[in-house]
């Protein structure tokens, strides 16, 4: 813990002001008195002490191998300078799965089911979103790597949890049970703050002048660095490129091409096969090197006889 200094009181001087606007909008009945809280805790509490490459938004993430979407998600931190999100205003937007680095779902009251509602929430996100590769190998091709996944976690303003019978981490271990703690952090402003180091839950009640939420704050921006460089350069393109039904090239030079066809999908091209300087007859089908740009299956031509000139495929013609 760090000892007072001058940055940690003026932060906890936001801190109460903003906890303190968030629970007297939250009083309020009208519509937008979710996002409203929202901007507050937003706007005092994470988009300052974000670098400029870490945004703070909202609404839901997307995957581009099934095309996915989750339900809105009410803050997610995200880095830009991964995989861009298509925003519609400042903050509210589609985002990448590989550019997410944390979700925080925001209760007015945390009670029971909005506790397991956020579980199954961070359960999707968990289970059901892939990401893509985000480095590439010395080929240029890209390769798969260990990536962490985004970390989801809750915020509350208050909580329906009275006396000591229980605290947060223990009313959230008995709801997941033997599943895996998809949630990995959860702070009530006031009360107490939560998070899971793989083994135990640890965490304090009852701090003074909210230090439940500066631990909270500091915990996410301790490690969102982490998960950002885990993700690599992902290429955009898997999400605007539309799907093909064929490929073709256009060939720069007058060479004997082989049509090929996705085993998975039965995308049709054509490629130029190069086997290295040699002669060869080949009694069989020729797989390319590449994989298809649709389903990434592989692209494969008939079977017949094939025969290499110095390395060069020739047609029956040119024999």
């Amino acid at each position: 813990m760090a000892v007072n200094n001058q940055y940690q009181s003026l932060l906890r001087s936001k801190v109460v002001s903003a906890i303190s606007q968030a629970k007297a909008a939250s009083g309020f009945s009208h519509q937008g008195v979710k996002g409203t809280v929202l901007e507050i805790l937003v706007g005092q509490l994470f988009g300052p002490l974000l670098p400029a490459d870490i945004g703070v938004g909202t609404g839901q993430i997307i995957d581009s191998y099934s095309g996915r979407i989750s339900g809105q998600i009410d803050i997610l931190l995200y880095n830009r300078a991964v995989l861009p999100p298509i925003l519609m205003d400042e903050k509210v937007g589609i985002f990448p799965v590989e550019s997410v680095l944390y979700t925080i779902e925001v209760k007015t009251t945390l009670n029971a089911t909005e506790l397991k509602g956020a579980h199954e929430s961070a359960k999707n996100l968990a289970q059901n979103f892939g990401y893509l590769p985000g480095l590439k190998d010395d080929a240029g091709k890209e390769r798969h790597h260990s990536i962490e996944k985004l970390r989801s976690v809750v915020f509350a303003l208050d909580s329906d949890l009275t006396g000591n019978r229980l605290n947060e981490a223990e009313r959230y271990r008995k709801l997941y049970g033997d599943e895996a703690a998809h949630l990995r952090a959860i702070c009530v402003a006031g009360k107490e703050y939560w998070y899971d180091n793989g083994n135990y839950w640890v965490g304090f009640k009852d701090g003074e002048d909210y230090d439940e939420v500066l631990a909270f704050i500091g915990g996410v921006t301790n490690t969102y660095r982490s998960v950002s460089d885990s993700r690599g350069l992902p290429c955009l393109g898997h999400y605007i490129v539309p799907e093909a039904k064929a490929f073709v090239a256009t060939k720069s030079r007058d060479v004997a091409t082989v049509q090929v066809s996705c085993e998975g999908c039965g995308l049709v091209g054509e490629i130029v096969p190069e086997i290295g300087n040699i002669d060869l007859t080949v009694n069989g089908a020729l797989t390319a090197s590449d994989k298809c740009p649709n389903c990434g299956g592989i692209m494969q031509s008939e079977s017949s006889t094939y025969i290499f000139k110095r390395g060069k495929f020739v047609n029956d013609d040119q024999i």
